[in-house]
C-alpha cells in the first residue's frame, strides 16, 4: 500500500502537466467583447478583503515571483488588487507543445474575490525549427476551435482544452489557499 501512494505522489506532477491530454469540453473559449476571457467569481463568507488579499499576494508571489524573466506579480493592496503576467508550456498531445502567454488579475473583496484570465497568446513551433509565432487565442481557439484562422494549427481543439484544463486548475489552486482562511 504505501509503493502505491508513493507511485502516487511520484505521478501526480507528470498528471498536472498533462493539460490537453485530459478530454474535451463543451465551451472551452469563453469570449467577453470579442476576446477569450476567463472568468471566475467565488464567496467566502466570513474572511475579509484584506485578509483575502494577503493570502492570495502571497500564492501568487510563491507561485509567480521565483522567475522574473518568465512571470511579473503587481498588487496594489489599497485596491485589493493583484496582477500577473506569465507564460507556461502546455501539452497539447504526446508530441505537441505550445507556450501559452497570459495575463490574470485577481480582486479581492470582503466575502469574495474574483480571477480574470485574458489577453492570452499562443507561440507555437510545431516543427521545432526554433521559429516561434505569436498567435492571439482568439484567431485559435475562438468558438472552442471552429474559428481558427491559423493554417499551421491543425486541430485548434487541442489548445482549446489545454488551454481550459490549465486555467481550471489555476482557478483551483487560487480557490484553495481562499477557502484555507476559512
Amino acid at each position: 500500500m504505501k509503493r502505491f501512494f508513493f507511485f502516487l505522489w511520484i505521478c501526480l506532477p507528470l498528471l498536472a502537466m498533462a493539460q490537453g491530454q485530459k478530454g474535451e469540453v463543451s465551451e472551452c473559449a469563453p469570449m467577453r467583447g470579442g476576446k477569450v476571457c476567463y472568468l471566475d467569481t467565488v464567496k467566502v463568507t466570513g474572511v475579509n478583503q484584506q485578509v483575502l488579499f494577503k493570502a492570495i499576494e502571497h500564492w501568487a508571489k510563491k507561485k509567480y515571483g521565483r522567475d522574473v524573466f518568465l512571470s511579473n506579480v503587481t498588487t496594489d493592496p489599497n485596491n485589493g488588487e493583484i496582477r500577473i503576467s506569465s507564460s507556461i508550456e502546455l501539452l497539447l498531445n504526446e508530441t505537441d507543445k505550445t507556450t501559452l502567454k497570459y495575463r490574470m488579475k485577481i480582486r479581492c473583496h470582503d466575502d469574495s474575490y474574483t480571477a480574470e484570465v485574458t489577453r492570452l497568446t499562443y507561440q507555437y513551433d510545431p516543427k521545432n525549427e526554433k521559429k516561434f509565432k505569436t498567435y492571439p487565442a482568439e484567431k485559435v481557439i475562438a468558438n472552442n476551435g471552429k474559428d481558427n484562422k491559423i493554417a499551421l494549427i491543425k486541430d485548434p481543439k487541442l489548445f482549446c482544452n489545454a488551454t481550459f484544463f490549465f486555467v481550471e486548475n489555476l482557478f483551483g489552486e487560487i480557490f484553495n489557499t481562499a477557502n484555507s482562511m476559512n
